[in-house]
């Protein structure tokens, strides 16, 4: 087993850099993300799968695989030092990466359905108002709501976006 290299793709060629890497017997893997975009005329919401590190690739590579890399019709170059000396990537940086795939973490996907009513209460996650809680007052459309939070010792009536909240019980 070798160490783990960062491999500079043609433009949008790391799945043809993969398979070719796999024909070669090198291990490799190219970190990916799920993106679910609404379609413009169907309206029909689409899940797509793109590279996260667009134009790269990480390599397991042994020193006898450097030469088998010259010959590959997608591989441009590897990640290098100001020297021209190919900078190992730590095993445990790819599994990280590899993990948080698997977690969904690099996911860009439209905020679930909530069933929200005009009086639950909600705790903001995220941004100026995290941490407060919020009053349902009333819903506008599917991604906000309007409610009630404390704020300079008195009720204030704000819109939060629907990805910015959790349902408390």
């Amino acid at each position: 087993m070798g160490h783990w290299y960062v491999v500079r793709t043609r433009a949008g060629q790391q799945q043809k850099a993969t398979l070719e890497f796999e024909e070669n017997g090198i291990t490799v893997y190219c970190p990916m993300m799920r993106r679910e975009t609404r379609h413009f005329r169907s309206k029909k919401w689409i899940m797509r799968e793109y590279p996260l590190f667009t134009g790269y690739v990480f390599a397991d590579l042994r020193i006898a695989d450097f030469g088998t890399l010259r010959d590959m019709r997608y591989v441009l170059s590897l990640l290098a030092d100001v020297g021209g000396t190919p900078i190992p990537v730590p095993g445990i940086v790819v599994e990280d990466i590899r993990d948080a795939q698997e977690r969904g973490d690099f996911d860009v996907l439209r905020p679930p359905v909530r069933r929200l009513r005009a009086g639950d209460t909600v705790q903001v996650k995220d941004g100026p108002l995290a941490g407060h809680y919020a009053s349902v007052t009333n819903i506008v459309g599917r991604r906000a709501i309007k409610g009630f939070v404390e704020m300079f010792g008195s009720l204030r009536e704000v819109e939060i976006g629907l990805e910015s909240i959790r349902r408390v019980a």
